[in-house]
């Protein structure tokens, strides 16, 4: 399986977002991840027209806080969402703190103009 192309995808991060460590933190680990994202946009896709879906992973950022990466295809808009989600502990709802955004695959944005805190390039180092 080939990897995830994320020579042109960046990380925008909400306005209330992590720390700066749980950032880098899950960066690091996005970095790591381009075959698993290559499978879960390949999978969502193939299965969207029959059933609503969604790839969810859970990142290995070694915070005090519990991450995710989900991952879902919209049929309609015919783009993915790719949310970075800060898991409560207390209740486990999540709460976006990030999305992925690239054009190749094609994904829409959550996180509006003024509630952007930054963004980064996935593909730098």
């Amino acid at each position: 399986m080939c990897a995830f192309k994320i020579q042109k995808c960046q990380v925008v991060w909400a306005k209330d977002a992590s720390s700066e460590n749980d950032r880098q933190s899950i960066m690091k680990e996005l970095r790591e991840m381009s075959v698993e994202i290559k499978e879960a946009v390949e999978f969502t896709k193939k299965f969207s027209e029959t059933r609503m879906n969604e790839a969810k992973f859970w990142l290995n950022t070694n915070t005090a806080i519990n991450y995710t990466l989900s991952i879902y295809y919209d049929v309609h808009a015919e783009a993915w969402g790719m949310l970075l989600e800060e898991i409560d502990a207390k209740n486990g709802s999540p709460k976006v703190v990030g999305e992925i955004a690239c054009m190749d695959p094609l994904t829409f944005s959550f996180i509006g103009s003024e509630n952007i805190l930054k963004t980064e390039a996935l593909s730098g180092l």
